[in-house]
């Protein structure tokens, strides 16, 4: 047989194998996956060394073939055996490199699918870079989204004060990875265990992600008409609302918009000044008014906190306010703020003032 005869009954194994996978059917489409690969590897052994970038596509797509086949140690040994053949061009020698990373990942529990690209834009920002402390608070935030996401698909209570539970942590772990250069960007993937208790086996990383990306879509669009129907529990809807906030810029400080893309999805979502004033008139429609009282605004610095006490302390100019009613605030996304100038919402009446919302102040 020539090298088209193997590589048409490749081909023909992968397409079965791709209408299995969309059909929810992995047991089958990986068993056609590794046949394709078999039949791929014929064909590699085909070509002499004349040929090198014949011999390049097709290396790539046998080791790429075993790896959707879930056939890890086979496509290790194979993409080593074709690096150190001597016979691979420089363009496939770059894809086989890459494709071992990827394999590497994926032996974690690591996938492409399962992951959001944030890109940040404007102001300071620069191609491949940006200033440590606007990007490591908003690596922070979007591991918090991802972990109160999961949380809120698990139907665990809201969490008010510590860290997710052990089990969700070993269960699903957010991953921080370098993306393509192109403004800034990171990719915040989720790690899934190997394995599962028998309460998780049906809560799929990606499930995890379209969740997070369709709060983040309403946060950023109709945070006013949609939360109630996205997340019908308060607490978490008031928490998703402040964490998106949060990643938006204020349009007076180090950049001027973040994206935030899937694989899946069609258009990122841009988060900008406007729709942090957006998300920030939605939280005062869900406040109930106190009467008798006067709110202010408080431009200072978060010096202390002790929630399980209900007060936090901000230094303004040379005056130490303390301010109460501060409990309900989650601390995942409150001790971050801790010496950082913040802006505070409160109600006042005399020397009394009550707590009613906080974001950092650039």
């Amino acid at each position: 047989m020539t090298w088209l005869d193997h590589h048409r009954h490749s081909e023909r194994h992968a397409s079965e194998a791709e209408i299995l996978a969309h059909r929810g059917e992995a047991a089958t489409a990986q068993a056609l996956y590794e046949k394709a690969a078999v039949a791929e590897v014929a064909a590699l052994d085909s070509i002499g060394p004349d040929k090198p970038r014949t011999y390049g596509i097709t290396a790539v797509s046998a080791v790429a073939l075993y790896a959707k086949a879930t056939r890890w140690s086979t496509a290790q040994v194979l993409a080593h055996r074709c690096l150190g053949s001597g016979l691979l061009p420089e363009f496939a020698w770059q894809q086989m490199e890459d494709l071992l990373d990827s394999i590497k990942l994926r032996q974690t529990g690591i996938d492409d699918e399962a992951q959001i690209l944030v890109s940040a834009r404007g102001g300071t920002i620069v191609t491949g870079g940006a200033p440590w402390d606007v990007v490591l608070p908003q690596m922070q935030r979007m591991v918090s989204l991802f972990q109160r996401t999961t949380e809120y698909i698990k139907n665990v209570p809201h969490r008010k004060r510590g860290m997710p539970s052990k089990d969700l942590e070993r269960s699903y772990k957010p991953w921080i990875f370098q993306a393509m250069p192109g403004s800034y960007q990171f990719a915040v993937c989720l790690q899934q265990a190997k394995q599962l208790s028998m309460l998780d086996h049906d809560i799929r990383r990606e499930t995890v992600v379209d969740r997070l990306f369709d709060i983040l879509t309403v946060c950023a669009t109709s945070p006013v008409e949609r939360m109630s129907d996205v997340v019908p529990d308060p607490d978490y809807a008031r928490t998703f609302l402040k964490l998106t906030r949060d990643l938006a810029p204020t349009g007076k400080g180090s950049f001027s918009s973040l994206d935030v893309q899937t694989a899946s999805a069609d258009h990122p979502i841009t988060l900008n000044s406007e729709v942090r004033r957006s998300i920030g008139r939605a939280l005062r429609n869900r406040r109930a008014p106190v009467p008798n009282r006067v709110e202010e605004e408080i431009h200072g610095v978060l010096r202390a906190l002790h929630l399980n006490d209900d007060w936090i302390e901000v230094v303004a100019g040379r005056e130490s306010l303390r301010i109460v009613g501060a409990g309900d605030e989650v601390d995942d996304r409150i001790g971050p703020m801790v010496n950082q100038t913040v802006l505070v919402h409160v109600a006042r009446a005399g020397e009394k003032r009550t707590f009613i919302d906080i974001e950092l102040d650039e």
